[in-house]
């Protein structure tokens, strides 16, 4: 306990002795073109979850369950890292980046007994490559890939509904990159050749908690802005994921692939935004199986001041699972709702800045099987959290 508690102290203290600019920028050597950074987040929060389950048997109640839950102030993906950048000459650079951040699970993704969640430490980032300020980059390893970029709705902070169903980062993978500021074009293609472990550094697993491998995957992505005025501009993007899974038993592999499409208008200090996506899943534990999930996103993000915001979100989601021989023998609608709010106790136009936040969220999920409904579902969150970033 006395070791835990240690190294929670030494998370909250590291990111107030990061205020400091000198602690950001560790090497800014203009005769070599060296430039070397410290970045990361300290990230906390106090959870509050409650469940309602109403199960169902022949179109009748046959049970109900309630759950409530409060949680302990807890790690919130607290993260640190390095960015190194090294100027080669004739518009040629270096780059790499190494990002480690904390978690309560083990590889397995089984979580540890303790509350605080920075029981475990692992590489999330961990990449080099090359670069070329008109042609754009090419990196190697594990890392953030364009498709993340993809998604215009992922505004608010730990309640967001946009995880989204494309890829946000790939271990293994080899990345093209292509960033023009001055025409508002992001663009890139990524190809893995396999992993045992996730983005999140957790081995793949199954229904069955069997260790599953990634077998290949690959992506792209494209994002256009579309300035307008000095007070007006359109975002335009669009991508596809592509992941391949070796199965137990010589099943047949699964795949996993997902569409999206993405767009948001920003009028002054007021954003909205809209994203639609599909994912369709082939050989879901066994041959034959497939799963289609379909999401609707929309976000309106407010900047009240120049320190505190607010903002909204709704999404509409699906699940649709075919068994073999028999078409939507499983599916699930869900209504998800969620209201936010933020303010800047450090502005972010300091080296360092802190933010405060608080958001609510309510899920209603009906389950259905073979068309008739099997079960109801209501739960609501409420998370209050701080952040510290440099």
């Amino acid at each position: 306990m006395k070791q835990n508690k240690n190294k929670l102290a030494f998370i909250v203290s590291t990111a107030f002795l990061a205020a400091p600019a000198s602690a950001v920028s560790l090497i800014n050597y203009e005769p070599t073109g060296t430039k070397l950074d410290f970045v990361g987040s300290a990230r906390l929060q106090w959870k509050t979850e409650a469940v309602k389950k109403t199960e169902y048997d022949d179109g009748k109640v046959d049970s109900i369950t309630k759950e409530a839950k409060n949680h302990p102030i807890q790690n919130n993906g607290s993260r640190f890292g390095f960015k190194l950048n090294q100027s080669l000459g004739n518009d040629l650079y270096g780059l790499g980046r190494v990002e480690w951040r904390f978690r309560g699970k083990d590889n397995r993704g089984n979580r540890t007994p303790s509350n605080h969640d920075f029981d475990h430490l692992y590489a999330r980032q961990l990449y080099a490559g090359i670069g070329h300020n008109k042609y754009g980059e090419l990196t190697y390893g594990n890392q953030t890939v364009i498709t993340d970029e993809v998604k215009q709705t992922d505004l608010a902070n730990t309640l967001s509904l946009s995880d989204g169903l494309l890829t946000s980062g790939m271990r293994r993978s080899i990345q093209y990159a292509y960033r023009n500021k001055d025409q508002g074009i992001k663009a890139g293609v990524y190809y893995s050749g396999g992993s045992k472990r996730d983005n999140n550094g957790l081995t793949f697993l199954d229904d069955d908690d069997s260790i599953q491998e990634l077998k290949d995957a690959w992506g792209t992505g494209a994002v256009k802005t579309f300035k307008i005025d000095d007070k007006q501009e359109f975002i335009l993007s669009g991508g596809v994921t592509r992941e391949r899974f070796t199965q137990r038993n010589n099943a047949p592999d699964r795949t996993e692939t997902a569409y999206a499409v993405g767009t948001a208008y920003t009028y002054d200090n007021t954003t909205i935004g809209l994203d639609v996506e599909r994912g369709i899943y082939k050989n879901h534990e066994e041959a034959g199986r497939k799963i289609t999930e379909n999401e609707i996103r929309s976000v309106i993000y407010q900047k009240l001041t120049s320190d505190w915001r607010a903002y909204g979100m709704y999404a509409y989601k699906t699940q649709k699972r075919d068994e073999v021989g028999e078409s939507s023998a499983r599916k699930k609608k869900k209504h998800q709702f969620m209201l936010g709010t933020e303010y800047y106790l450090i502005p972010k136009s300091k080296p360092f800045s802190v933010k405060t936040f608080a958001e609510v969220q309510a899920n209603r999920t009906k389950s259905y099987r073979r068309g008739d409904l099997r079960e109801k579902e209501r739960e609501y969150i409420t998370v209050v959290g701080l952040r510290a970033y440099w």
